[in-house]
């Protein structure tokens, strides 16, 4: 194995930029695509699990352990004692399961992930029908059809009887049986309709970044069935929308040059979409419907801009239990403020309870997860603030809304509340930031007394302590209709006597852990297996930390290496950053940061250097360290730190080539990526710029608004691309998707007009039909990202027309 690792991996360090010298073997390239995403599977199992709590007073969690080519055996661990064993004979399940379905199964590949336990048998949803088997003789049974997925034009009511749905901008309803259906709107129309999603969050978050939608002059989704945006109440008998208005939010225009249906005649898109300081933002107008009188009720408050999504998409509206009652978060333009609402559903009338004001940006949790805000039984309202410059708790009166008192002390910040209960007077939180000599990233779970705010740490080993939360993220499956408090959590068990945690390091597999709710440790559920990994001969990735440019803030990151590292050679070192500001860029935890999402191991691999780091202004620490990126997008998640980290970097490991220093990213990654390039062409040496948000004027409004705030004298002209690329010196690729729309395609080209005024070289890949990112992972874009490293940091030839798209026997398979 050895000698195929070091025959396969032989690339040329020449010592400077150059002509190419070496034929890179595609057996590299083979070998850095072990290590993208997606084959994390393939060489980690167990890295974590999912539990499923059973057993009522007894709790049992059960969960599907990784045996590894997609075989997996059911475990169950008794809570009270930490006893693991079979959670039933799959033998006897696949026996019966085979001979009810007429085809081979195997027991350790049984073709389901959960199941609902019954007395003496198991019910599940397999090959599209519904079973109910034996755990005691192969006897199995067809018991339905599988549940149904849910219709993506309806939204179902809880008691099932009841879908709404859009018809020409109207909202509506339908009986589950089809046989009544009626509108409770017929004023709605283009781009003032009822229950619509903003056309910027259809469009905007696509998942793999190559098949995007686009919609036409209407509105209308091309390709995609657009989400209806409804909140029924709990009792199915009313519905809380809006009348979503972007009758006068500006166009936006895509072209697809190269339409697949193999006309030649380009097809010109138009959408609606603010950017920032425009002069008109789409507002929700809020209503509720009651469906016994089939009338509706415009909610007393003004219509709420829509930087991104709306109140009820970003959960940040929710009925009280009894359908009586509506709690909504209006937040500002600007970010600048938000405020919780009490809203009577039959008179409309609303009455403000909190609010929150600052001087940048006002969050209650980060961008994209459920805000921290939760309503107990007698209406006490649980708030979260940084006010004071850290995310902490505060309790405030239901009725008056005037602050009872503070939950949790200044200094250490909240990241995420995991569980909420009541009955035993405490909210359990996961938090950084609060232990002295600890990884500021890393969390710790906390007990946090609802009576007093007296805190007591739950986890004690060093590394961050991740708990399963029921309610992850605003695109999780948050129940659409119920409260949003974590009483139940997928980490602690129903009783709340329990928590399985995942402890993760960089160097390290990750551990899961089950625990009493007074942090006692019961057992060790499972140990991440990188047996596979480690046959890859893998270097371990090593966690470091630096000076920012300030010469006194602590920074942290990654570092990662070939798997034929060689510290006797010079290597070229290449920073693979994202800026922010709404995340952190560097993964906490061996299996994360290995097959990082940035491909950071991959492009190591390929015979680099690689780093990730995450300079001030960064997400995942304090309030003050978050707002130095405030009002400065311009700094690109503080270049200037980076380029102080290359340095540091570069006189701590002497095989580091600080003369030939590279950069990469996508998105705001592409857009750092180009900065570097311009900013500090004397450090980065080469660069690809994919899908990069080059002007912030002409991104989302989201983005700008909130993290650069009002338009202040040249705080947006100060972060435009096109205004210093003709400070380029090094070599430098452009990519992007011609149907990205996410990132107009258009500020790729204005970067590239202002380069060609400047009589610059440089390189551009424009790819037809590709969404937002074009070098994700196993695309034609990634591979010519990897080229043009290659080429122009090692000086080596890249192999011929490499094809990243087809499957790849494993490199452990290749060497024996």
């Amino acid at each position: 194995m050895k000698r195929w690792i070091w025959a396969a991996l032989a690339v040329g360090m020449t010592p400077s930029l150059g002509i190419a010298e070496t034929v890179v073997d595609a057996k590299v390239y083979d070998r850095a695509t072990a290590f993208l995403p997606d084959q994390q599977k393939t060489y980690i199992l167990n890295a974590s699990i999912t539990p499923h709590w059973r057993g009522g007073a007894n709790e049992r969690l059960t969960y599907l352990k990784e045996l590894g080519e997609g075989k997996g055996e059911f475990v169950q661990i008794d809570a009270a004692t930490g006893r693991r064993s079979r959670a039933f004979d799959q033998s006897v399940v696949a026996a019966g399961l085979a001979k009810a379905m007429g085809t081979p199964v195997e027991a350790n590949k049984l073709p389901f992930t959960d199941y609902d336990e019954l007395t003496g048998a198991i019910r599940f949803d397999a090959a599209g029908k519904s079973w109910t088997c034996s755990t005691k003789a192969p006897d199995c049974r067809n018991v339905g059809v599988a549940i149904a997925l849910p219709d993506p034009k309806a939204v179902a009511s809880p008691d099932g009887k009841w879908l709404a749905f859009i018809e020409d901008h109207n909202l509506w309803v339908r009986s589950a049986d089809g046989k009544t259906r009626f509108a409770l709107t017929t004023d709605g129309e283009a781009h003032y309709a009822y229950g619509a999603a903003t056309e910027l969050s259809i469009g905007a978050g696509n998942a793999d970044g190559r098949d995007h939608a686009v919609v036409d002059k209407d509105g209308r989704r091309i390709g995609l069935d657009s989400p209806i945006v409804v909140l029924w109440s709990p009792d199915s008998t009313k519905i809380l929308t809006h009348k979503l208005d972007e009758r006068k939010v500006r166009e936006m225009p895509i072209v697809q040059s190269t339409p697949t249906d193999g006309s030649v005649r380009p097809i010109a898109n138009i959408w609606r979409m603010a950017m920032p300081n425009d002069p008109v933002l789409p507002t929700a107008e809020p209503w509720v419907f009651d469906l016994a009188s089939k009338t509706g009720r415009k909610l007393a408050l003004e219509p709420m801009p829509l930087e991104f999504q709306s109140a009820i998409e970003a959960h940040d509206a929710w009925w009280t239990s009894d359908g009586r009652q509506i709690y909504t978060i209006v937040r500002s333009r600007y970010a600048k403020s938000e405020t919780l609402y009490l809203i009577d559903a039959a008179t409309g009338s609303a009455r403000q309870l909190i609010s929150e004001t600052g001087k940048t940006f006002v969050e209650s949790g980060s961008l994209g997860e459920i805000p921290m805000v939760y309503i107990l039984t007698n209406g006490d309202i649980v708030w979260f603030s940084e006010r004071d410059g850290w995310g902490s708790l505060y309790l405030y009166d239901g009725k008056s809304g005037a602050l009872k008192r503070r939950l949790t002390s200044t200094g250490w910040t909240v990241r995420n509340v995991l569980r909420l209960d009541e009955a035993a007077g405490a909210i359990f939180v996961a938090g950084n930031e609060h232990e002295p000599g600890v990884d500021p990233y890393y969390r710790d779970v906390y007990r946090v007394g609802l009576a007093d705010g007296s805190l007591k740490r739950l986890t004690h080993e060093d590394g961050d302590h991740a708990v399963r939360t029921a309610q992850e993220s605003i695109f999780s499956d948050v129940s659409p209709f119920f409260g949003r408090t974590p009483s139940e959590s997928r980490g602690f068990s129903p009783s709340g006597r329990y928590f399985v945690e995942t402890v993760a390091r960089t160097d390290a597999p990750s551990r899961t852990v089950l625990h009493a709710a007074d942090g006692r440790k019961i057992a060790d559920i499972e140990t991440a297996d990188i047996t596979r990994l480690k046959a890859l001969g893998y270097t371990p990735p090593e966690r470091f930390t630096a000076l920012a440019a300030d010469n006194k803030t602590t920074l942290y990151g990654t570092i990662f290496r070939p798997t034929n590292f060689d510290p006797a050679k010079h290597y070229a070192i290449i920073d693979a950053p994202y800026p922010g500001p709404q995340s952190h860029r560097t993964r906490i935890g061996l299996e994360a940061t290995v097959f990082d999402f940035g491909q950071a191991q991959a492009y190591a691999e390929l015979g680099f250097i690689t780093f990730t780091v995450d300079g001030r202004g960064t997400h995942g620490r304090s309030k003050a360290f978050h707002d130095g990126s405030y009002g400065g997008l311009s700094q690109a998640g503080h270049l200037d730190d980076h380029v102080a980290v290359i340095q540091q970097l570069a006189k701590r490991y002497p095989y580091i080539d600080a003369d030939r220093v590279g950069i990469y990213g996508c998105s705001g990654g592409g857009y750092t990526a180009a900065r570097a390039m311009f900013a500090y062409p004397d450090v980065y040496k080469v660069g690809v710029a994919d899908a990069g948000n080059h002007d912030q004027r002409g991104y989302l409004s989201v983005w700008g608004e909130t993290y650069n705030g009002p338009e202040a004298g040249t705080n947006y002209t100060d972060a435009s691309n096109a205004l210093i690329a003709k400070n380029l010196k090094g070599k430098l690729l452009i990519s992007h998707g011609d149907m990205d729309i996410n990132v107009s395609p258009s500020l790729t080209l204005q970067v590239v007009n202002a380069l060609i005024k400047a009589n610059k070289d440089f390189d551009l890949l424009i790819v037809p039909n590709a969404g937002h990112c074009t070098m994700w992972p196993h695309t034609y874009g990634m591979r010519r990202a990897w080229d043009y490293m290659v080429r122009n940091l090692q000086g080596a030839t890249p192999p011929a027309g490499y094809d990243p798209t087809k499957p790849v026997a494993s490199p452990i398979a290749a060497s024996k």
